[in-house]
């Protein structure tokens, strides 16, 4: 019996595959600390989302600029006899809408950053104006009588994203006259925010230049509707990482230290709704489709880089263990299951330095400082379960190189699947080349 027992407790010390069981356990077991280290980051950016929240709804959203567009009312006649065989009528109030010949638009934008206790917020400050031509309406192709047009309540609407945000008195320069804008769209079908003039001249003349001048706060994006039968849209910033973004990328761009100059010119023929319509047969979501701008993006977002990051952990554990493991096996070694624990623990604390110095200095030095500390940590506590400096410096080698190919996975965004995929490769292929004459059969002869 006793000698069942110490067979059996051999087995149980010398078993190879044993031992990768209970390697992988552990490896399950640090999946713990990981999980609420990618909940910590989680809620820190929730936090920051909070932060942008606060600032934005009082400074100014996200700025989208629709219009100009006239909307005239006009009156539907309908007639049905009644129960007693009379035929009666009524009239129906309806909205037309006409979009302007030319629409050009001049955007300068100055950009500043906001704080919220240690969060960052870029905001800016924009001089927008709006300068074309309309075509006097033509109601013809509907074929509505001319008497049932009211030309007196004709109104110009501008829809703006973020109306509040509007700094000063918005002036309409129509023709020869000096109008004011007030707030809303009107007694329209719109749901959007803006302004309108709610009485506009269309009698005097078949052609009607206009110039809208306007000082918009917002944040994070700036997007206009090319409205017009020919647009054209020219935006100057102070920001040097612009993305461009919308269904039509700039015809021309120029991006410096400085900022940044981008134009657009854009035909009705590549949108997906005409010059004029009736107010109840169209889907408005059709003009915010048709949006095109730019987005004010931060160069590097230390939430999003360190969630990136930390989906790697499972992979940057696994090769640490079977680093540790092939050395056990080359050198009749034995590594307590509570030291690989440890060990492991010391990795997933990369993440969290690299959350928490990332709120304060930049992303790059977030990431030599807690990549540094835990190699450090990890290769002198490499030397004291391994019993030699020469291992201790392989772990430390191997560790090193592990995290400057993570931060170049996260530096080269687009190739890194590509690169990912090659790194597990080799370092498969390396595995299997150190391990290629190992007698997995016969531990005696396993460091052979």
């Amino acid at each position: 019996m006793d000698l069942k027992i110490e067979s059996i407790q051999n087995w149980l010390r010398n078993s190879i595959f044993l031992r990768v069981m209970f390697i992988g356990f552990v490896m399950l077991l640090l999946q713990i600390p990981i999980a609420m280290i990618s909940g910590q980051i989680y809620e820190r950016d929730r936090t920051r989302i909070h932060a942008i929240n606060d600032i934005t709804s009082k400074w100014g959203q996200r700025q989208n600029i629709i219009g100009p567009r006239l909307v005239v009312p006009y009156y539907e006649i309908q007639s049905w006899k009644n129960k007693h065989g009379h035929l009666e009528k009524t009239r129906k109030l309806r909205h037309a809408v006409f979009l302007p010949d030319t629409l050009d638009v001049t955007a300068k934008i100055q950009n500043e950053t906001r704080y919220r206790g240690i969060f960052e917020v870029p905001v800016y400050q924009s001089i927008v104006n709006l300068q074309g031509s309309f075509t006097k309406p033509d109601f013809s192709i509907w074929g509505i009588d001319p008497k049932l047009i009211d030309w007196d309540k004709a109104q110009l609407l501008v829809g703006v994203s973020d109306s509040r945000a509007i700094q000063k008195q918005v002036t309409l320069r129509w023709n020869k006259q000096t109008l004011y804008f007030e707030p809303g769209l009107g007694k329209t079908n719109s749901n959007d925010t803006g302004f309108h003039i709610p009485k506009i001249s269309l009698k005097d003349s078949k052609q009607f230049k206009y110039n809208i001048a306007m000082s918009l706060n917002g944040s994070d994006s700036f997007y206009i509707a090319p409205l017009g039968k020919n647009s054209s849209f020219k935006i100057h910033s102070d920001w040097p990482d612009p993305s461009f973004q919308g269904y039509k990328l700039p015809n021309s761009r120029k991006i410096s230290a400085q900022g940044f100059d981008a134009s657009w010119s854009i035909s009705h023929i590549s949108r997906n709704y005409p010059q004029q319509w009736l107010d109840d047969e169209f889907t408005y979501a059709k003009l915010t489709q048709s949006l095109v701008g730019v987005d004010f993006v931060s160069p590097v977002d230390n939430y999003r880089m360190t969630e990136r990051s930390i989906k790697y952990a499972m992979l940057f554990l696994l090769l640490t263990f079977v680093s540790i493991w092939l050395i056990e096996i080359f050198y009749k070694l034995r590594v307590h299951l509570l030291q690989y624990l440890l060990l492991g623990l010391g990795m997933c604390l990369f993440y969290l330095l690299l959350l928490a110095f990332s709120e304060h200095i930049s992303f790059i030095w977030s990431y030599v400082i807690a990549s540094s500390a835990v190699i450090i940590m990890t290769s002198l506590y490499s030397k004291a379960i391994l019993k030699s400096n020469k291992r201790a410096a392989w772990i430390g080698s191997g560790i090193t190189i592990l995290y400057i190919y993570l931060f170049s996975l996260l530096e080269e965004q687009n190739y890194s699947m590509l690169f990912g995929s090659i790194g597990v490769f080799l370092a498969l292929a390396l595995i299997m080349y150190i391990t290629r004459n190992i007698d997995w059969y016969n531990p005696s002869k396993r460091g052979e």
